[in-house]
C-alpha cells in the first residue's frame, strides 16, 4: 500500500508541475517584451518565489540551505542559468513547437553525456534512440531553415545541453539541493539581464502575467518537478515530463494561433515517440541506466 501510495504522489507532484508549467511560453509571448526584460523579470521574480518555497519546506534550515549549496550547486545554478536565457531566446525566436521538442531530448542528451564523460555503460536501444532522434531533429531544423527559426532552434539545443549536463550533475553529486540552487539560478540570470532589460516596458496585463508567471508557474511548477523523484523513478518521471512538448504548444496554438510545421509535425512525433518508447523500455527492465 505504502509503495502504492508513494507512486501515486510522485506521479500527482510531476504531472502538477508539468500542467503547471506548460503555459509559460504562451505567457512569455503574450508578454511580448525584449529577451533581456523577460529574462529579468522571470529570473529575478522565481528567484524570490523559489527562496519562500525553501523556506517554507525546510523549515527553520531554509534559510542555511540557500548558502550551502556547495561548488557543484553552484555549477548546476551557472548552467541552469545560461539555460533560462537560451529557454526565453528560443520561445521569442521559433515555433514553440520547434523549442519544446528540441527540449525533450535532453534526457537522451544526458545517458551520452554519462557514457562519454563517466563511462556509464549504455544500452543498445539508446544508441537507436539517439539515431533515431538525430534524424527527427534534422526534420524540424529543415522546418526551421524555410521558415527562419533556425537562431531560436539552436538556442532550444543549447537549453538541451544545459538540462543534460545538469542531469549528470545531479546524479553524480546527490547532495545538491535542488531548489536552493534554481533559486540562485534565478537569481544569477536575473543580475545578467539588468543592465540590459527596460523593466519599464512591461505594464498593464504584461505585468499581471509576469508576475503570475515568475512568482507562481515557474517556482511552483519547479519545486513540483523537484520532488517528484522522492517517490517515482527517473524512466516514470521521464515519461510524464514529455506532456510538456505536447500541452505548451497546444495553449500556443488556441491562443494565438501558431501552427507547427509539417517537418516540425513529423519530426517532432517521431522524436516524442522514440523518447516514450524508450522511457518505458526502461522503466520495464529494471534499474535505469539513463537520467
Amino acid at each position: 500500500m505504502s509503495n502504492k501510495t508513494d507512486q501515486f504522489k510522485g506521479v500527482a507532484l510531476c504531472l502538477s508541475g508539468i500542467i503547471l508549467i506548460s503555459p509559460d511560453s504562451l505567457l512569455l509571448r503574450l508578454i511580448n517584451a525584449d529577451v533581456w526584460t523577460l529574462v529579468f523579470y522571470r529570473g529575478g521574480l522565481s528567484a524570490l518565489g523559489l527562496i519562500l518555497i525553501t523556506s517554507v519546506l525546510d523549515r527553520p534550515q531554509g534559510w542555511r540551505r540557500l548558502f550551502s549549496i556547495g561548488r557543484h550547486g553552484i555549477t548546476v545554478a551557472v548552467i541552469f542559468a545560461v539555460g533560462s536565457l537560451c529557454f526565453v531566446f528560443a520561445i521569442m525566436n521559433t515555433a514553440v513547437a520547434n523549442a519544446l521538442v528540441i527540449m525533450s531530448v535532453s534526457p537522451l542528451i544526458a545517458a551520452l553525456l554519462s557514457h562519454f564523460i563517466f563511462h556509464e555503460p549504455i544500452t543498445l536501444r539508446t544508441w537507436l534512440a539517439a539515431v533515431i532522434i538525430v534524424i527527427g531533429l534534422a526534420l524540424v531544423f529543415s522546418g526551421s531553415m524555410e521558415g527562419g527559426g533556425t537562431a531560436g532552434d539552436l538556442a532550444a539545443l543549447a537549453v538541451s545541453f544545459s538540462l543534460a549536463f545538469n542531469f549528470v550533475m545531479i546524479r553524480k553529486h546527490r547532495a545538491i539541493s535542488m531548489i536552493p540552487a534554481m533559486a540562485w539560478s534565478g537569481t544569477l540570470v536575473c543580475l545578467v539581464a539588468w543592465p540590459f532589460a527596460t523593466p519599464t516596458s512591461v505594464h498593464g496585463q504584461a505585468l499581471t502575467f509576469m508576475l503570475l508567471l515568475g512568482l507562481v508557474i515557474v517556482p511552483v511548477s519547479i519545486a513540483l518537478i523537484t520532488l517528484s523523484p522522492r517517490y517515482i523513478s527517473a524512466p516514470e518521471a521521464s515519461l510524464i515530463m514529455r506532456l510538456e512538448a505536447l500541452l505548451a504548444p497546444l495553449w500556443v496554438w488556441l491562443v494565438l494561433g501558431e501552427i507547427p510545421s509539417q517537418q516540425t509535425l513529423i519530426g517532432g512525433s517521431l522524436i516524442i515517440a522514440t523518447l516514450v518508447g524508450l522511457s518505458i523500455a526502461t522503466l520495464y527492465s529494471g534499474p535505469a541506466r539513463t537520467p
